[in-house]
């Protein structure tokens, strides 16, 4: 069976990213991927640094569904949109309870 790929991902903005990378020499001898993510971002929970900016599940997810893992890409998104609805639950403005749509995407 052959072994699944090995993905690094830098998680931070993009400044935070490229400074990380241009301090570990070591990354260069790997490839680096461009993704095309679909849609705006969905994190919605802190301010983005810019446009067509995404949080690293939605980049892990669109890194997954691009090289055809898309049962894990749709679990990880599935995940990532019950923790967005439960920590938004958690803020004090916001009303209680899991929407059914959220929890539907869970089963």
């Amino acid at each position: 069976m052959p072994r699944p790929p090995l993905f690094i991902l830098l998680d931070g903005t993009w400044p935070e990213a490229g400074k990380m990378f241009r301090k570990s020499p070591w990354l260069t001898q790997f490839p680096v991927l461009s993704l095309a993510l679909p849609s705006e971002s969905q994190y919605g929970l802190r301010g983005s640094h810019g446009a067509g900016h995404h949080c690293t599940a939605e980049v892990a997810a669109a890194l997954l569904m691009q090289t055809w893992y898309h049962a894990a890409a749709n679990t990880l998104m599935a995940h990532f949109a019950l923790f967005r609805h439960r920590y938004m639950a958690g803020k004090s403005h916001a009303p209680r309870g899991l929407s059914p749509a959220v929890t539907a995407e869970m089963e």
